[in-house]
């Protein structure tokens, strides 16, 4: 079996985009906030669940075709007006797109900041940690045995990216994915920037200090949970784009993909690169993302030489082992939270010395 090193980088590179901004959420939550979310696959799978549902519904409409269901008989019908549609025009298939991460942010934000505010007002935040976590898959569970959302256990096919159409103008359907790729890391640098920017800013100082003791920031006037709940609600909406993004990368939705398993990958994202550093997060992001696709490359070569060893679970060994060996050698991460002063520090350093 031959690889094609080129398409192999690109969809390495698009894995890493959406992956960095699945730790990035995360990191924000608990590296910045303190909030252990144990359910990030049930905001990631929002997002999927999102552009099922456009891709199904919203696509025809804006094309003026009356809905067809893409379940059961008419699954062949409603495949075909889909994909005549995101290969022919442009205007609609982008659209569409930009249409699903803005609904699939709002509702992932809004379901992030309901979902934690009445558990953050306990003071519990492990409390929150097991309902988002069963929620996680409680909603895995519903989704899987509704057919009309994403056809239950068959899963949905025909999510095409936004740039199919390059591929059927240029005749070449790399043109397609570098153009998706080249949108993926858009996202993650925007996401990036407000990240860094947010750590800066007042309000980042306010979250630092609410982690490491919220009863004193509660005694001085803050609302610790609604404070909490602000940073799931844009937590829970960068992982829903990144939910966005995973299914129209693959171009199919199924419950399989956002078990609990996908909140482990993120959780050793931020644990391996660093708890609190954005940069951190997506040198996690990355180095995960490699051996997650080694890992698959080398289950697929050995299941095609006849071997009925299970490789797939080799990552889920490997992950943990990596898990436990920071938390108990390096529980910083391999890019530890920077520590940030102000001029203020300096000048009573400097008179301290005197």
């Amino acid at each position: 079996m031959q690889i094609d090193l080129i398409a192999t980088a690109i969809a390495l590179l698009t894995f890493f985009a959406i992956s960095g901004l699945m730790s990035l959420s995360l990191n924000l939550e608990y590296g910045l906030a303190g909030i252990p979310n144990f359910g990030k696959a049930l905001f990631v799978s929002l997002g999927a669940y999102t552009a099922g549902w456009t891709y199904t519904r919203l696509l025809p409409l804006l094309y003026g075709k009356e809905f067809v269901d893409p379940c059961g008989a008419t699954l062949g019908q409603a495949l075909q007006i889909r994909s005549e549609i995101l290969r022919t025009l442009p205007l609609h298939a982008l659209g569409n797109f930009a249409i699903t991460l803005l609904i699939a942010a709002l509702i992932g934000g809004a379901i992030g900041w309901l979902a934690s505010y009445p558990a953050l007002r306990l003071k519990e935040e492990w409390y929150l940690a097991l309902v988002l976590l069963v929620g996680s898959e409680i909603l895995r569970i519903v989704v899987r045995g509704y057919d009309p959302l994403i056809c239950g256990t068959n899963g949905l096919s025909g999510i095409a990216q936004p740039f199919a159409w390059m591929g059927t103008l240029t005749g070449s359907p790399r043109i397609a994915a570098l153009c998706f790729l080249g949108l993926a890391l858009l996202l993650l640098g925007i996401a990036y920037v407000y990240a860094e920017r947010l750590v800066r800013s007042p309000f980042g100082r306010l979250l630092k200090a609410v982690r490491e003791n919220p009863d004193v920031a509660q005694e001085l006037g803050k609302n610790v949970p609604r404070i909490r709940a602000g940073v799931m609600f844009i937590g829970s909406a960068m992982a829903a784009i990144s939910g966005v993004l995973f299914a129209v990368n693959l171009g199919f939705v199924s419950t399989n993909d956002y078990a609990v398993a996908l909140t482990l990958d993120v959780w050793v994202m931020v644990v391996l690169g660093g708890i609190g550093n954005n940069r951190g997060a997506l040198l996690g992001a990355a180095i995960v993302t490699l051996l997650d696709r080694v890992t698959a490359i080398t289950a697929i070569r050995l299941d095609m030489l006849g071997s009925e060893f299970e490789f797939n679970y080799v990552r889920f060994i490997l992950f943990g082992v990596i898990l436990l060996l920071m938390l108990r050698y390096r529980r910083e991460g391999l890019l530890p939270e920077p520590v940030r002063t102000t001029g203020a520090h300096g000048v009573l350093g400097d008179e301290s010395e005197a």
